[in-house]
């Protein structure tokens, strides 16, 4: 019988390989993918933070003389959002062009208690410890789930927080997808195959089911065809330039002034469970 682990490796090596392929083919790297999509990535989330079911489960528990880790902070959304409310905020980040939207937006906010660190999770330092943990839309692509989230754990003095889709961005892009390569996108993790890893790890989580509104809206159709090159793994060069675009013009759906990816609401989870420290007996 399959373990849970297995099954994530198994999800997580056919994605992987899926999309190494396709690198491979555009002689590009999926090392520079955050550089390339920093810009979009926070626009998008900047003003959703308030309004997040997650920001609001982990709203419930802050206090002004708490400390928070954020790990894969990105480009500040949750950080910045609970900064205000709490003493401190440790703002992981292994992308050096995400951290510098993050600061650029704690400056403009006024914001001094965010104290970034440019870090993978595995490489940051051993001792680094919090109040509470976030760690939101993080996981899909690690591999070694088990020791990161064992990490995670012991770093949370209090609550770590986990957030993870249940649906995923791909089932709403796989019309463009399916046009472009002819096949379907192999999917990443989602919240269910976490659980059953927490389960046989002996962590027993609370979960919230959440819906959230999809977040893929673009100011223009160029911008559209810029932000999909990329998120798709199409190649860079006119033909498809001019093909996307056709087939953008007809896909999106208008929404005020905005162009709009169809489909329906975004369906996560809020994952928590007790810190390490406040596990123990």
């Amino acid at each position: 019988m399959e373990s849970a682990i297995e099954r994530w490796y198994a999800i997580h090596d056919a994605r992987a390989q899926q999309m190494e392929a396709i690198y491979a083919r555009l002689g590009r790297s999926s090392a520079g993918y955050w550089d390339r999509r920093a810009r979009f990535f926070h626009r998008s989330t900047r003003e959703r933070a308030a309004s997040d079911p997650f920001f609001q489960r982990v709203r419930q528990e802050l206090e002004p003389s708490l400390s928070v880790l954020d790990v894969g902070a990105g480009t500040g959304r949750f950080a910045l959002a609970v900064a205000p409310l709490v003493r401190v905020v440790y703002a992981v980040e292994p992308n050096a062009t995400m951290l510098s939207y993050l600061r650029q937006e704690a400056g403009e906010r006024g914001v001094n208690n965010i104290v970034p660190i440019q870090s993978t999770w595995e490489a940051a330092p051993a001792d680094l410890r919090a109040d509470l943990v976030l760690c939101s839309h993080v996981l899909y692509p690690i591999r070694e789930v088990v020791p990161f989230v064992e990490k995670l754990r012991a770093a949370a003095r209090r609550t770590c927080y986990i957030y993870m889709r249940a649906t995923h961005f791909d089932d709403f892009t796989a019309p463009v997808w399916r046009h472009f390569h002819n096949t379907e996108r192999a999917r990443s993790p989602a919240y269910i195959h976490l659980l059953d890893v927490l389960f046989e790890m002996g962590i027993y989580a609370n979960v919230e089911i959440v819906k959230t509104p999809i977040s893929l809206r673009y100011s223009s159709l160029d911008d559209a065809v810029e932000e999909m090159l990329e998120q798709q793994l199409l190649p860079d060069d006119e033909a498809t330039r001019r093909e996307l675009r056709s087939f953008l013009a007809n896909w999106l759906v208008p929404d005020n002034d905005e162009l709009v990816v169809p489909g329906g609401e975004m369906v996560s989870a809020v994952i928590w469970f007790p810190g390490a420290e406040r596990a123990d007996p």
